[in-house]
């Protein structure tokens, strides 16, 4: 039986009732319009496009005037009709029809029909298909306006997959809306004992019926926008608040909230009430205007309750955010195993944009048992690594692919002419040890060849046996990259946790986290962490650190058991066989120039200057690069590689052999004097090729430069993602050209001794302080290079120092050499 239509304001339906539904049309969810009748003046995808219709008025094209909604030819004896694939099974409420902009040309009538879920396959789908149900009569519409429909119950009560939208006769449409409860998945009493090893799902997504209840401020963008798929397109589609609120507004002296801690809020029901795993955080295409910090607190209600008298309990306590990043944050540790919840409430400090909310954990009912778990047992999520939430243990190192993406507080700059974007200091080296103790000379570099300890393609629930800490030294460990035709590198398991009061690790701040190829972490000294444990496939890692001349002793470093079983949910990694290829980024907007370091030139050498002594009246003879290695580069500095020379004996292995260590490969050295200020810090340049730098070509050596005070060593990182949830790969290979030359007796390079060498990306060098070398020159393809050197100049506009770089140049037609770019 048909029933009657109700039409509802509009003022009511964006007030009051849209917010309790799901648009579960939207293309933005995954609505599609799979077929039509007639698109013949505006195609039939505009139809469910997430923004309103905008004017086209005065535009044609060939077949006429253009609109944004789909319309048809004219002089239908019967309707036109559109095919709607719903992106997600559900139940339908309420319609939105809209014929913005369409006026005189406006569809006179509409009617839909549903289908649930049907085994045929799209290309046999039509209006003849058997099993379409009339859900809205035929109901009258009227030009540039929309019209909302209340459904009946046949509409409210089916779970439908597929619309069909008839328009009668013919006409156009700007937008078409179908509002409804998407079908939610199933509510188990119980959940398995390891069910923390089964892959969560997204409790707030709307496909589940996960839907914004209310929020604090959206003046720039709406809430429910947090709660899409994907990463979105730009800073529209995500959800943005005013900003600049102090002392004014509602925190002025007399507003609501004078006084209070600036923050603003969004409170999300969840699809199904649910055990949350770990939450994800995303602030997309929000470089400068994301929030400082936020925090994620959870309440349980029962259906219909009043959330004005909800009891939260905060889940993630307040957390850093950075720029255009996805954060992925586990639950607090004093939050009991299994608890159940309905709501979330997502707080921004103080304001700000941020693009996606995810919630991910486990249906699970209320009524569960196991939501009073008493289990003493500590289970850790391996989440993704980021830099703001390793914060508190130390430092994340690697390239970035957006300069505006690098953390707060890290300066960046472009290098080495334009050719690199240098990420200044995201790595601290720092070591305290007592007068005596530890290996002379300071800190050093060493290298570690890893195997696979775990095959982790299909996840993996693993046991901490033990956590070590070194008191007295930072210690940092970076990937190195692969030779070309290598298998595809593994990852590996850092886990850390602070001191406690007790002189033990602190099991409630303990996190775990799995950093790809392409990420360094350094630990803070002092920091409980797991020892290198490499996963999905073998790795070579450069170590940072002041080792002893004993590395069992307690100074070096300590171990002890968790005082709780601890156990680690390793998430399948990788996730995919593939891999995507990354898009070449360029580094837009850094207009602060300052080279490699901040150089001091000694003049422009043009035939007349005063190198040009130095010059033979001919041009220089052509050099061939050969392979590096540790004793042809001896005279300039040394090499870090996984098989140094015969004659370094400081080395060590694992018991079970997976491990080699091999120590001090490298000083790091500084002789400024302690005045200057100067700090020893690991940056990081996403270093380009140079234009005229071509395979098979006579490279002109133009520039040299040196560093008196400071040794300067490059680490090629290695070039890897974890799909979905980091930075994307760079492209595959990739080396590094290198020419140095021996200081001369006017105290400049000397051109007969000009030397080039060919490093792989799984070695890296170490410039010993006062060597004359080109500034650094990629070939191939873009790699991200760890480098460690000593600096007063920290990056920041106009901060420079003469002693850190001294930089020479070559013009018109004299070079200082010249080098056959050897092919592939």
């Amino acid at each position: 039986m048909s029933y009657t239509p109700k039409q509802i304001k509009l003022e009511e339906f964006d007030s009051t009732i849209r917010s309790g539904y799901v648009e579960v049309s939207s293309a933005s969810l995954g609505g599609e319009v799979v077929a039509c009748s007639d698109d013949f003046f505006a195609s039939k995808h505009n139809l469910l496009k997430p923004g309103p219709s905008i004017s086209m008025k005065g535009q044609f094209g060939p077949n006429g005037a253009l609109y944004d909604g789909w319309e048809s030819r004219r002089h239908n004896p019967s309707f036109d009709w559109v095919i709607i694939h719903l992106a997600t099974s559900s139940s339908i409420s309420y319609v939105d029809i809209d014929t913005s902009h369409f006026s005189g040309n406006e569809a006179p009538q509409s009617q839909i029909f549903a289908l649930p879920h049907q085994p045929t396959p799209l290309k046999t789908l039509s209006p003849n298909t058997k099993g379409w149900v009339e859900v809205l009569p035929v109901v009258d519409l009227g030009p540039n306006s929309r019209h909302i429909f209340e459904m009946g119950d046949k509409g409210r009560e089916g779970e439908w997959e597929w619309l069909m939208v008839r328009m009668i006769p013919d006409g156009g449409m700007a937008r078409f809306r179908a509002y409804g409860t998407p079908t939610p998945p199933a509510l188990p009493t119980s959940l398995p004992e390891n069910y923390r090893s089964t892959e969560p799902i997204d409790l707030v997504s709307p496909l589940i019926g996960g839907k914004i209840v209310s929020c604090s401020d959206a003046n720039f963008s709406p809430p429910q926008n947090l709660l899409l798929p994907g990463r979105g397109i730009d800073m529209s589609d995500g959800w943005e608040t005013r900003r600049s609120q102090h002392q004014r507004g509602k925190y002025a002296a007399d507003g609501l909230l004078a006084g209070q801690e600036r923050k603003e809020w969004v409170i999300v029901q969840l699809g199904v009430t649910g055990v949350v795993g770990y939450v994800e955080v995303d602030t997309a295409f929000h470089p400068g205007n994301y929030p400082v910090a936020c925090t994620i607190e959870a309440t349980l209600l029962e259906p219909g309750s009043d959330i004005t008298n909800a009891q939260w309990t905060q889940i993630v306590s307040k957390k850093p955010l950075g720029p255009h990043r996805q954060h992925f944050f586990d639950i607090e540790k004093t939050i009991g195993d299994g608890r159940v919840w309905s709501h979330v409430r997502y707080t921004v400090y103080p304001d700000g944009g941020s693009k996606r909310l995810r919630i991910f954990g486990y249906p699970l009912s209320p009524s569960s048992s196991q939501s009073t778990s008493t289990s003493t047992d500590l289970d850790l999520p391996v989440l993704p690594l980021t830099y703001e939430v390793f914060k508190p243990y130390g430092q994340v190192i690697q390239g970035y692919s957006f300069p505006s993406s690098a953390p707060k507080g890290i300066n960046v700059t472009t290098a080495n002419q334009g050719t690199a974007a240098k990420f200044h200091r995201l790595g601290k080296i720092e070591e305290t040890y007592l007068e005596g103790v530890g290996k002379p000379g300071g800190s050093f570099v060493g290298c570690v060849k890893a195997e696979s300890r775990l095959d982790v393609g299909e996840g993996k629930r693993m046991k901490v046996e033990l956590l070590e800490r070194h008191q007295y030294t930072t210690q940092a460990f970076i990937p190195l990259g692969r030779p070309a035709n290598s298998p595809p590198p593994g990852a590996y398991i850092v886990v850390a946790a602070l001191n406690g009061s007790d002189d033990k690790p602190d099991l409630s701040t303990a996190r775990a986290f799995l950093a790809t190829a392409a990420q360094g972490v350094s630990f803070d000294a002092g920091i409980w962490h797991h020892s290198l444990f490499t996963v999905g496939g073998d790795l070579e890692y450069a170590v940072i650190e002041r080792g002893t001349p004993d590395p069992s002793i307690p100074a070096y470093v300590e171990k002890v058991q968790p005082s709780l079983s601890t156990y680690l949910q390793i998430p399948p990694f990788p996730p995919n066989a593939s891999p995507s290829k990354a898009t070449k980024t360029a580094h837009p907007e850094i207009t602060h120039t300052n080279g490699s370091s901040h150089p001091k030139t000694n003049g422009h050498t043009n035939g007349n200057g005063f190198l040009s002594s130095l010059l033979p009246s001919t041009q220089p003879s052509t050099i061939e690069p050969v392979l590096i290695t540790t004793e042809n580069f001896a005279p300039f500095g040394s090499i870090i590689s996984t098989t140094p020379s015969a004659s370094h004996k400081d080395s060590e292995s694992s018991p079970d052999g997976k491990t080699v260590k091999h120590n001090c490969l490298a000083p790091i050295i500084s002789t400024y004097p302690a005045e200057a200020g100067a700090i020893t810090a690991i940056s990081v340049f996403r270093a380009t090729k140079k234009v005229g730098l071509e395979r098979g070509r006579v490279f002109d050596v133009r520039l040299m430069e040196r560093h008196e005070f400071t040794s300067q060593a490059f680490l090629p990182i290695g070039k890897a993602e974890w799909a979905g949830k980091s930075e994307e790969a760079l492209e595959a290979g990739g080396e590094f050209l290198v020419i140095v030359a021996e200081n001369g007796p006017d105290d400049k390079p000397d051109p007969k001794t000009i030397k080039s060498f060919i490093l792989p990306p799984n070695m890296g060098l170490s410039y010993a302080p006062g060597v004359w070398h080109h500034p650094v020159l990629i070939l191939d393809s873009t790699i991200d290079l760890a480098c460690v050197e000593t600096q007063i100049s920290t990056g920041l506009h106009g901060d420079s120092d003469e002693r850190d770089c001294e930089l020479l140049t070559w013009d018109g037609q004299e070079v200082f050499g010249r080098v056959a770019v050897p092919n592939l």
